[in-house]
């Protein structure tokens, strides 16, 4: 007699926990930046502010094929390094690969690593694709020797 209240109430325990996850998680994704930061209670000076809002305004008024080619980069690592992503994760900009050399390839591995080094509370996993970027350039048709 008591065991069908138990279950019953448990069903609507976990119906009612599920509903409000599901609606919490799509107010979630609606969130600004400058929402976040306002619930955080971190004060934002006005450029930042303005910054934010101005960004958010350029990136809707852009042509709808520029918003295509800026979605297919979703973030994250390719399977195997490709020497753009190489580029991307060393910060070596479009005007230094006409001058990519040893010694600029060198100056920027060891500024990505000092940034993201695991002894100074740097990811790992970042330190061995920042290794792995410099050796794709360093086997790659753009270092100049």
């Amino acid at each position: 007699m008591v065991l069908p209240i138990i279950i019953g109430v448990g069903v609507t325990f976990a119906a009612v926990t599920a509903r409000s996850g599901i609606r919490a998680w799509e107010v979630y994704q609606k969130l600004t930046p400058l929402m976040i930061a306002r619930l955080n209670r971190i004060r934002l000076t006005e450029a930042e502010i303005n910054f934010q809002r101005e960004s958010s305004v350029r990136f809707r008024n852009l042509s709808p094929t520029l918003k295509a080619r800026l979605d297919q980069y979703r973030g994250g690592f390719s399977a195997r390094m490709t020497e753009a992503e190489a580029l991307l994760i060393l910060g070596i900009s479009g005007s230094e690969v006409a001058s990519l050399n040893e010694q600029l390839l060198k100056r920027k591995h060891h500024k990505a690593m000092v940034q993201n080094h695991p002894d100074r509370g740097g990811s790992p996993f970042l330190a061995m694709k920042i290794n792995e970027a410099r050796d794709v350039l360093c086997h790659s048709v753009m270092l100049k020797k």
